[in-house]
């Protein structure tokens, strides 16, 4: 077990050992794993101290536990460290997760990178920067990591923008805020964030020369049928993001410089209320009030942003909103997947004015082929993955008609 401990104070220093053989590190790591808490407590919240960071072998990855003081309250954080089974020779490398999933993290692994995974769900949302500073400089120093990424959604998205200057770039997802040069980021949301009961801060300018932004059209945060009325929009984000980690690795280990920005700018969006919508069978009512959403095609799809295959090819209209099936029940927070019809025939009897499938697309073997063009030309732009361009693919073989 690897145990830091970091006691108030100014006369102790941060204490390394190593169970069970308890060895010690040389006094030059304490040397410099002191100057770390000092410089940590100039450049965090006021009242925030990380009192302990241990580490244990669990199976092939090591858990981790910390405690953090802030303002008086003690927190523990607990996660996990994956290392990756063939570390690179050069310069060692971390991704930080505050959610963990398997998104991207095999794809870090596969990449060289370590994965910490850290659980701040029992922070209150103003502990989620300090603590992170404070964490994370110990992590830096105690791993000789030469290179910090981290990867976060929504409040945790927010605290790693504000506590940017302890990594070298950011994957953050439906955040509110972004951070300010020279930390590189790339930041990305998704439909739900324009329709839900409060829309997420939209940036009025492009993306900062640190920093790329990018619209997930057609793609809601949460996949959660719960007391849905609609079948519920499942279009996963995965695929986007593991495109998007891989640029921010390129760019911030080589400098490879990732995609343009792919975000709805003011002349891509429109006053909700001034949509006009095919006419759909069980299409959800919209959300009532104010506010501007991105402009949508004769399917009833989104234009703007990054459009994955399966909605640049699709095979239904994808919504950011859905709405409860039990108006006492729990809110319905997914968005919508209305399918097209089959047939002709089929459309014309639900008085669905959206083409069928077998008119717009003939034939399965067409849609493969389609499917095949553009899944490689995002694969050609860096923005999809080779392996999730073959999994639309091999989607698109069993396509419903």
């Amino acid at each position: 077990m690897n145990r830091i401990s970091a006691k108030r104070g100014g006369a102790s220093s941060p204490i390394f050992a190593r169970s069970p053989a308890g060895l010690e590190r040389t006094h030059a790591l304490w040397t410099r794993s002191a100057a770390l808490v000092a410089s940590l407590a100039l450049v965090g919240a006021a009242h925030a101290e990380l009192l302990t960071f241990e580490t244990r072998p669990d199976g092939a990855n090591e858990a981790v536990r910390a405690t953090v003081k802030l303002d008086g309250t003690s927190y523990d954080i607990a996660g996990t460290l994956a290392k990756p089974a063939k570390p690179p020779s050069g310069a060692k490398a971390l991704l930080l997760e505050t959610q963990p999933s398997e998104d991207v993290k095999p794809l870090a692994l596969e990449r060289g990178l370590a994965v910490l995974s850290l659980d701040f769900g029992k922070l209150p949302d103003k502990a989620r920067a300090p603590a992170l500073r404070d964490v994370l400089g110990h992590v830096r120093g105690a791993l000789k990591m030469k290179r910090l990424l981290g990867r976060a959604q929504g409040p945790d998205a927010d605290a790693m923008s504000d506590g940017a200057s302890a990594f070298d770039g950011l994957l953050l997802h439906d955040a509110g805020r972004e951070p300010a040069a020279p930390t590189r980021f790339i930041a990305s949301w998704g439909a739900d964030g324009y329709w839900r009961e409060k829309p997420r801060v939209e940036f009025a300018n492009a993306a900062p020369p640190n920093g790329r932004r990018f619209y997930l059209a057609g793609i809601a945060a949460s996949t959660a049928a719960a007391n849905c009325a609609a079948p519920v929009n499942a279009r996963p984000s995965a695929p986007a993001l593991r495109a998007l980690f891989a640029a921010l690795d390129e760019w911030t280990a080589k400098g490879v410089a990732p995609p343009a920005s792919r975000a709805p700018l003011e002349a891509d969006l429109a006053p909700a209320q001034d949509l006009k919508w095919p006419k759909i069978p069980a299409l959800p009512a919209p959300p009532e009030g104010a506010r501007r959403v991105p402009k949508i095609d004769a399917d009833g799809n989104e234009i703007p942003g990054l459009r994955l295959p399966d909605l640049a090819l699709p095979i239904a209209t994808f919504t950011g909103f859905n709405t409860q099936k039990d108006k006492k029940g729990p809110l319905c927070v997914a968005g919508a997947a209305i399918p097209f019809a089959a047939t002709k025939v089929d459309r014309e009897k639900n008085a669905d004015s959206r083409p069928a499938l077998v008119e717009r697309y003939g034939s399965r073997a067409y849609f493969v082929a389609t499917m095949r063009v553009i899944a490689d030309k995002l694969v050609k732009e860096r923005l999809l993955l080779q392996q999730d361009a073959d999994a639309y693919v091999a989607a698109a073989r069993s396509a419903p008609f």
